[in-house]
């Protein structure tokens, strides 16, 4: 068997195997968030610089911009739900159903959709803290640099993946 053949019979597993992963963990991390969890806190934790704890009047600020607790509460209910399809449409794959690529394309789009669409609605009430306070501006720029890549890399690998000419024409002989 030669190295291309191999590839194509193995990249559904690889690919099905990752998508369940993620989906798993991401809906750990949604029902975390349900339950409370802030991610200011988490995201203080990734600058250099400050306190190293959050101080209680960074953190009164902080939650007088916040959007209200029914949009969070929201924003956490959709990436549960997302954590559950991507985990469905990562089986899809692993059993090599033909719709599951059309599937994996649409998660992606919507899920990058939502993530930027959550950085918005977080940020944009604290625009003025994010520029009178250095901390505040470390978390921001720790989001966009480091927690919005880690949230986006897999639906922009499945968007240039399972585009790829190869892997289309493999997809329909599924059928």
């Amino acid at each position: 068997m030669n190295q291309k053949t191999e590839n194509s019979i193995t990249w559904p597993t690889t690919v099905g195997a990752a998508c369940v992963i993620v989906g798993g963990l991401s809906f750990f991390g949604g029902c975390l968030s349900l339950s409370g969890m802030a991610e200011m806190e988490q995201l203080h934790t990734a600058i250099p610089f400050g306190d190293g704890e959050i101080s209680d009047a960074l953190l009164e600020k902080l939650h007088a911009t916040a959007p209200g607790q029914s949009i969070a509460n929201l924003f956490s209910g959709l990436h549960i739900l997302f954590a559950i399809t991507l985990t469905l449409f990562g089986i899809a794959l692993l059993q090599e159903h033909p719709k599951a690529r059309i599937r994996l394309l649409i998660w992606s789009i919507l899920y990058i959709t939502l993530t930027i669409a959550g950085i918005i609605i977080n940020w944009s009430p604290r625009w003025d803290l994010i520029q009178e306070n250095s901390e505040v501006q470390g978390m921001f720029l720790a989001q966009l640099l480091i927690s919005m890549p880690m949230y986006l890399i897999l639906p922009m690998f499945l968007l240039i993946y399972l585009n790829k000419k190869q892997i289309r024409s493999q997809i329909a002989s599924w059928r």
